[in-house]
């Protein structure tokens, strides 16, 4: 009998201390059951584009059958629906270049460590009298976590290698609790850490050149937006600027709304306060004012994707200012930002360059 209280306590300390993985998977098996339910409208057991929403089909279907699967579904929900740390590693599933090394600093503001990724071609130890200019990319979705979007790296590697191209360092940024913002409500701040603390700990630890004509800012989706306004919010320190698959519609309705963001899209229903005046649409009129030298754009989506309307709404929004800007559309491509390197990567990694 007593052996039998010691199994049980045993039991439940284990369920203690496991609870959060355990509701984490419930969590997630209960998503993927009511989204099949939802989704599969034939009930064949998977769900084919037709089924699917506009957006990110092509995301989810990594296996790229047209069909998506429960275990698909599975795996893209735990990606996007991980505990927020500043400190994080790759998914399994990646199989990542060596070139790709994982690197961390202490945040001085926040006193912990902060996590980034960042791709150092071969050419950085073969020649170690050369410096190299940067790019940073800035992923998409919330929280935040620098192990997102390194399987970019694949391409770097590819594109590097094969073409004639100056290399150059890509940094991978952890975007904060609530994705490139500054939040005092999560006490995260994202941009501060960036803006502040990343771009100087990089330039100071790695031969970089410390200048705005050879430091390049990349995004997608939430880093997309977020790339945006920090173009017009410091333009000082960055000579390109490579905004993808952004919507500019939440952009749009957090300047209608004086800085509060309510993303009418999806089920959550937290508003954050991101600041008055801190859109992109504001920003942007604001630096048609300053006299400041503009960063050279290049807008860049897949003519499928979700938020490619409100991209051509801002693309003419900075028309009407004569804020000059390229945009980049490629057919057959939703918001995917790895399957738009696949297919125009190399123009990507070309306009930093050609700055």
């Amino acid at each position: 009998m007593r052996l039998g209280w010691i199994l049980l306590s045993i039991f439940f300390l284990v369920v203690l201390v496991q609870s959060k993985n355990i509701l984490t998977f419930i969590g997630i098996e209960l998503g993927v059951y009511f989204s099949f339910q939802e989704q599969d409208k034939n009930s064949n057991g998977s769900i084919e584009r037709e089924e699917w929403p506009k957006g990110i089909f092509t995301l989810v279907d990594s296996n790229r059958n047209n069909l998506i699967s429960k275990n698909e579904l599975r795996e893209f929900i735990k990606e996007y629906s991980r505990e927020f740390s500043w400190v994080n590693e790759v998914n399994e599933k990646y199989v990542l270049p060596t070139q790709l090394k994982k690197g961390t600093f202490k945040s001085t503001s926040m006193n912990l460590p902060v996590g980034y990724y960042i791709y150092i071609p071969d050419i950085y130890f073969e020649d170690p009298g050369r410096r190299f200019r940067t790019v940073y990319y800035l992923h998409g979705g919330r929280p935040g976590n620098e192990a997102r979007s390194v399987n970019i790296s694949n391409f770097l590697e590819d594109t590097f290698s094969a073409v004639s191209i100056d290399p150059a360092l890509y940094i991978f940024v952890n975007g904060g609790e609530l994705s490139h913002y500054n939040s005092e409500e999560k006490n995260s701040f994202g941009e501060d850490i960036f803006i502040n603390e990343l771009i100087p700990h990089i330039d100071e630890k790695y031969r970089t050149i410390p200048k705005r004509n050879a430091r390049g800012l990349e995004g997608f989706s939430e880093g997309g937006r977020g790339a945006t306004r920090y173009m017009f919010k410091y333009p000082e320190l960055f000579g390109t600027v490579a905004a993808g698959g952004a919507s500019y519609m939440t952009e749009k309705l957090i300047q209608d709304s004086n800085g509060y963001e309510d993303e009418p899209r999806d089920e959550d229903e937290s508003i954050y306060y991101v600041g008055k005046g801190n859109d992109a649409w504001s920003l942007a009129e604001i630096h048609k004012d300053s006299g400041k030298r503009t960063p050279k754009l290049l807008l860049w989506s897949g003519r499928e994707d979700m938020n490619f309307k409100s991209i051509e709404e801002y693309s003419s929004y900075l028309e009407k200012f004569s804020i000059g800007h390229d945009f980049l559309a490629i057919e057959g491509i939703d918001h995917n930002p790895f399957l738009f390197y696949e297919k125009a990567g190399e123009r990507l990694i070309r306009f930093h360059q050609e700055n």
